[in-house]
């Protein structure tokens, strides 16, 4: 299971057989899984794709623009292994995985999410919540999500970016790179004659969640009890490697999955938690998706602090659905919940118990750091 644009954790089911159009598999699709599917604007499309027999995959992706969710779309072979080898820490770009970046339906702004923090754009002052208005002149405005997405991968070379950022424009060349993302990092420190742990989860990449478990053995044994947990520009990732990471700290449900029909289906924590820390939690405007659904577990079942400023905002699980052999369907087919029933979607994050300047600096210039540091020390 990946995680693909908001929360997503996408099952991955095999094209349809026979013989049917690409229109008729494309709406049996949505009509099967699609969170909004009981929408008059669905209705109204569906109408018009069964009765149009000649679509194509790039006029599909058009025609669902129609209903102005970003989270819907259509994405090749191509772009499918692009996102996968995202998702696994094999960067190629200047730092914006597929889930990084969305296209917002009612504007056709190409919106940040956030870079990752050891990339070239986060380098270069790229920030969550950044509108790119142009890539290399080109502008971005009624572009889909892949056409964005082919103008910021590479491994080499640069670009020269419009930024919109608070109502003004920002020039900013980024290179391209290909590195490895270190998903987890981790280490110990004295603060206060007091030892503290602290975990750096970067990308939910598929085995993160034993990377964070590793990290909080090692810190136990060597007697820490209580420690910072860092998803500060964390889009988010696999969401069964946040369950496995959210393990480590508590065995209750982790938040639920939420139906079209209302059912609910839990989140598990996956795995026997280790002795019993005090936590608190960093988090940001570009903390989204499977790391909200941490974060909010952490705080609903240990007691965490969270602190640093609103997040992202992003909590709808993805299920793929195969098309063909060389194309897709990405679809919204639940929403996440916390498990106190709090909603984190279309841009309505969760509040920190402490607000403060969330932007990631050095330890000692690291504002949210220094107060998390106090909370654990302090109280």
């Amino acid at each position: 299971m990946w995680i693909s644009l908001v929360l997503a954790s996408a099952l991955m089911q095999q094209p349809s057989t026979g013989t049917a159009t690409l229109s008729a598999k494309v709406v049996d699709a949505i009509d099967r899984n699609y969170l909004y599917v009981d929408t008059d604007s669905w209705k109204r499309l569906r109408t018009d794709l069964l009765s149009n027999t000649d679509t194509t995959v790039s006029s599909m992706d058009q025609q669902l623009a129609k209903l102005h969710d970003g989270d819907l779309r259509i994405i090749t072979s191509q772009q499918m292994a692009a996102m996968q080898a995202e998702t696994a820490g094999k960067e190629q770009g200047i730092g914006l995985v597929d889930f990084a970046v969305t296209v917002e339906p009612s504007t056709g702004d190409a919106k940040v999410v956030t870079p990752l923090v050891t990339s070239p754009a986060f380098k270069a002052g790229l920030q969550p919540g950044d509108v790119i208005v142009s890539v290399n002149g080109r502008t971005t405005r009624g572009l889909i999500h892949e056409d964005v997405m082919a103008m910021l991968r590479g491994n080499s070379g640069k670009i020269d970016l419009t930024i919109r950022r608070d109502n003004r424009q920002i020039q900013m060349q980024v290179s391209k790179e290909a590195w490895i993302e270190q998903a987890v990092d981790s280490h110990s420190l004295v603060a206060d004659k007091q030892q503290l742990g602290y975990i750096s989860v970067r990308l939910f990449t598929s085995d993160s969640g034993e990377q964070v478990r590793q990290a909080v053995d090692a810190l136990t044994i060597h007697g820490v009890n209580k420690c910072i947990i860092d998803l500060r520009n964390n889009p988010g990732g696999y969401l069964d490697a946040m369950a496995v990471a959210g393990s480590a700290f508590t065995d209750q449900t982790l938040g639920w999955k939420v139906r079209r029909d209302g059912t609910k289906e839990p989140i598990r924590a996956t795995g026997k938690p280790f002795k019993a820390m005090q936590l608190v939690v960093l988090v940001n405007e570009g903390t989204a998706s499977a790391a909200e659904v941490l974060a909010a577990a952490l705080r609903d079942t240990t007691g965490a602090r969270l602190v640093g400023a609103r997040t992202y905002g992003r909590g709808q699980i993805q299920t793929y659905v195969a098309l063909n052999e060389s194309a897709g369907i990405v679809i919204p087919a639940a929403s996440a919940e916390s498990v106190k029933a709090i909603r984190f979607n279309k841009g309505s994050g969760l509040s920190p118990d402490v607000f403060v300047a969330s932007t990631i600096g050095t330890q000692t210039n690291d504002v949210a750091y220094q107060r998390a540091v106090e909370l654990l020390t302090h109280g």
